[in-house]
Order: structure tokens, then C-alpha cells, then sequence
């Protein structure tokens, strides 16, 4: 058994070897603590430095001797201040609590002034001070901004890009609306043009032989007059011819020919004057030489178109005959464009018949039993209002969107161009500035509505 000196003496060796071992731990903690790129520090509860290895002097320039007793706050900067004493609060709550650790980014303050970004990792320990380590992000940062940066420039392009290719999409359906009208245009009016001179030249063809042979009826009835006057005086004066002239006057029924003869040149006389007429109408639809505004009879133009189309109004088999109805109100002279407006009087009259005939010619069921247009005509103030309806199928919901639209039709090939509503609306809505409207129901018919200013320059 050891003497109590002994024991003493030996426990106090083994307390020295401890303490040389745990400084010598220590020494080698602090080294490797020095020798990390890093900083690691260890602040009181109140956030000041109380310990900084040297990556701080490298870091951020400051030496040690500077640091040590200073507030963290003091280095950071005031942009991050507040964050740093929130989570500082709020790591003394969680320590207090039990609850996890945290870490965060902030901007911290070099010497020189420049600002770096460092990570910042924190964790309470047994005596209530803060442990952590701040990792120098700032190239990181640097880098993310710039590609922040280049990214937020690479959309601004994208975007300026897809606003210049959408304005120049606009700009190229606009000019190619504009193109498809005036293609639409030109070849409507080229179209219009040569019917018109046809018109023309066919009305002035007939208007000569007819005005000679109307010219002549007159005198010719004069020379029947005189005629029939010296056969009735032989008759008064030789009541007896000899027997040839007995039985030729027989044969030629003299009786007759004298009470019918003058009917006949009168008959000629309504028939040459009726064709005087129509060539007239014709020569007033073509109006190849009224390009000008000028004040129109509005009723006469449209019986003018009617003249045209007439023959499409007339039975054939198995179609009726396409009944017209008349309602023309009071109208004044209305200054317009008269062949153009010619023009969209035959277009829209045109399609209601052809609204009326669309079913095939053998397909006897589902002929129209009462086909039907209607004309009227109204004054709204300083407006005229011209309908054209007729009481056909009427037009499906999804091509009321396209009428108007350059070459749509919903005709077969060769039955249509697709042209006429688009032509028509131009004319009116641009070259009258009125509007041309469509109302339609399905089984019930359709109507188009022109309205036009009786009194505009244009």
C-alpha cells in the first residue's frame, strides 16, 4: 500500500501529463484553426469578436489585435446589419429552445472598403458564446450577378426581339391585307370595266339600228295613212273593179289589213321605244363616264341592276319564278359614286338570287316554294338605308365572320370569285364612308343593310 505522500505526489504527475496533453491538443487545434482559409471566430452573446484565426487578416485585411473585443456588426455591412442581429436574436432563441442551427450570406466590409460576400455559419456552444465560419463567396456572388445579369439582358433582347418580329408579323399581314384588297380591287374593277364597256358597246349597237327604225315608223305611218286613204277613195269611185282585182282584194283581205295596218306600226313604234328604254338603263349601269361624286336618283339604279338580272328572276325548270317586292320610301338625290354603287347593287342582288338557286337543278325536293326578294328603301335623318334581303337558308354562324373576307366564297369553282361582298364592302365603307351590314337566320333568310350619307364630299 502507497504512503499518502506517494499517492499525492503520483496524482499530481498524472495531472501535469493530462495538462501537457491537452495543451498540446489545444496547440494543435489553434494550428490547424490558423492554417485554415476560413475564418473562424467565436463571439459572446452580445456578438463581439472574442477569438478570429488569421484567415480574417487575409480575408478582410484587418489584423487580429484590431478585431479581438469588437462587435461582428461593426465589420458588416449596413445593408446586412439588421439581418445579422435578427438571426444573432434568433440563434439565442433556438439555443435557449433546442432548435437547429443556421447560416446565412452577408456583405461584410474589407479594409480597403470593397465589400465581400461571405457565408456565414454559426452554432452555440457549451458556454453560451457563438462559433462559426465565414467562406468567402464573393467571386460566386460576382459570378451569379453577372449571369443574372446576362440573363436578364439576353430576355430584354429576346423580348425586344419578339416585339420587333411581332411589329414586323403586323406589319407584314397588314400589307398583305392591303395587297390581297387591292388585288381584289384591280381585278373587280377590271372585271366591272370590261362588262361595262360591253354594256356600253352592245347599248350602242342596238341604239343605232333602233333609233333608225324608230325615226322611220313615224313617216311609214304617214305613208299607210295616205295609202289606205287612196284605196278607200278607189273604193268610193269604182265600187265595181274589174274581177282580178275582185278576187286579189279577196285573197289580201283589204278590210283587215286597213283597220290592223296602223295598229301594227304602233305596236312597232311601243316595241322600238321599249328597246330605247333598256338601252338607256343599260347605258346608265355602265356609267363609264360618270367617275365623280354626283347627286343620284338611288331608285333608279337599282331598277337599272334589275334590268340587268331580270332574266335570272324568271322561272325555269324546276325553279319558280323569284318574286320582287318593292319598298322604296322617299328618297332625295344622294351624292355618290354611281357606278360604283351600281356595282354593289348588282353584287348583292346577284347573291340573293343565287341564295334563292343554290340547290341543284335535280334536286326537285329541296327547290325554294316561294323565293323571294325584297327591296327597300328608307331615309334615317342624313342617311339613306337600302336593304337587300331574301328568304333563303340563310348563312351558317361560322361564315358570317368571313363575308367580307377577299376571295372567300362558298361557291363551287367557276360559279364564283369570291370577290363581290368584299368589293362591296370596300366601296361602301370607304368610298361612301358608310357601313354594310349582314343579318341573318338560319331557314329564315338573310339581309344586307347598306347606309350611306346623302350629303358627304368623302
Amino acid at each position: 500500500m502507497l504512503k499518502p505522500d506517494t499517492t499525492n505526489e503520483l496524482n499530481t504527475q498524472i495531472q501535469y501529463r493530462l495538462i501537457e496533453k491537452l495543451t498540446a491538443s489545444e496547440r494543435r487545434y489553434r494550428e490547424r484553426v490558423e492554417n485554415l482559409r476560413e475564418i473562424v471566430f467565436e463571439c459572446d452573446r452580445t456578438g463581439h469578436l472574442i477569438f478570429v484565426n488569421s484567415a480574417w487578416t487575409e480575408t478582410l485585411g484587418h489584423q487580429v489585435s484590431e478585431v479581438i473585443d469588437q462587435p461582428l456588426a461593426g465589420f458588416i455591412d449596413k445593408c446586412d446589419v439588421e439581418r445579422w442581429k435578427t438571426i444573432l436574436k434568433h440563434q439565442y432563441d433556438c439555443q435557449t429552445t433546442g432548435l437547429a442551427n443556421g447560416s446565412l450570406e452577408l456583405r461584410f466590409l474589407h479594409k480597403t472598403g470593397d465589400i465581400l460576400w461571405l457565408e456565414l455559419a454559426i452554432q452555440f456552444n457549451q458556454e453560451e458564446h457563438i462559433s462559426g465560419a465565414l467562406i468567402n463567396v464573393t467571386e460566386r456572388k460576382q459570378a451569379e450577378a453577372i449571369l443574372q445579369q446576362t440573363n436578364e439582358e439576353l430576355e430584354l433582347r429576346v423580348q425586344q426581339r419578339t416585339a420587333e418580329l411581332s411589329r414586323t408579323n403586323q406589319a407584314l399581314t397588314t400589307t398583305l391585307k392591303k395587297l390581297k384588297s387591292a388585288q381584289a380591287q384591280l381585278i373587280q374593277t377590271e372585271k366591272m370595266s370590261g362588262l361595262g364597256q360591253l354594256v356600253a358597246g352592245i347599248a350602242h349597237e342596238i341604239n343605232n339600228p333602233v333609233s333608225f327604225v324608230h325615226g322611220n315608223i313615224e313617216p311609214a305611218c304617214g305613208y299607210a295613212q295616205g295609202v289606205l286613204k287612196l284605196l278607200d277613195l278607189y273604193q268610193q269611185h269604182y265600187p265595181d273593179p274589174p274581177p282580178q282585182i275582185t278576187i286579189a282584194r279577196d285573197e289580201i283581205d283589204i278590210e283587215f289589213i286597213q283597220a290592223d295596218f296602223p295598229k301594227l306600226l304602233g305596236s312597232m313604234k311601243v316595241g322600238t321605244r321599249r328597246i330605247q328604254s333598256i338601252v338607256r338603263s343599260l347605258r346608265n349601269f355602265s356609267r363609264l363616264d360618270e367617275s365623280a361624286l354626283k347627286p343620284v336618283d338611288i331608285h333608279e339604279g337599282l331598277e337599272n341592276t334589275l334590268l340587268i338580272l331580270n332574266h335570272r328572276l324568271k322561272a325555269y325548270p324546276p325553279h319558280l319564278p323569284i318574286r320582287l317586292i318593292k319598298k322604296y320610301g322617299e328618297l332625295p338625290l344622294v351624292r355618290c359614286f354611281p357606278s360604283q354603287l351600281n356595282q354593289v347593287f348588282m353584287n348583292l342582288l346577284a347573291n340573293a338570287v343565287d341564295a334563292l338557286r343554290h340547290d341543284a337543278d335535280d334536286d326537285e325536293q329541296s327547290i325554294h316554294p316561294n323565293p323571294t326578294i325584297t327591296l327597300q328603301t328608307e331615309r334615317v335623318e342624313d342617311d339613306v338605308v337600302i336593304t337587300v334581303a331574301d328568304n333563303g337558308m340563310g348563312i351558317p354562324t361560322n361564315v358570317m365572320a368571313k363575308l367580307f373576307d377577299p376571295f372567300f366564297t362558298t361557291k363551287p369553282v367557276g360559279k364564283g370569285t369570291g370577290l363581290g361582298l368584299s368589293i362591296s364592302h370596300q366601296i361602301v365603307t370607304e368610298k361612301h364612308s358608310g357601313s354594310l351590314k349582314c343579318r341573318s337566320t338560319t331557314d329564315e333568310g338573310t339581309a344586307f343593310i347598306i347606309q350611306i350619307p346623302i350629303h358627304s364630299d368623302f
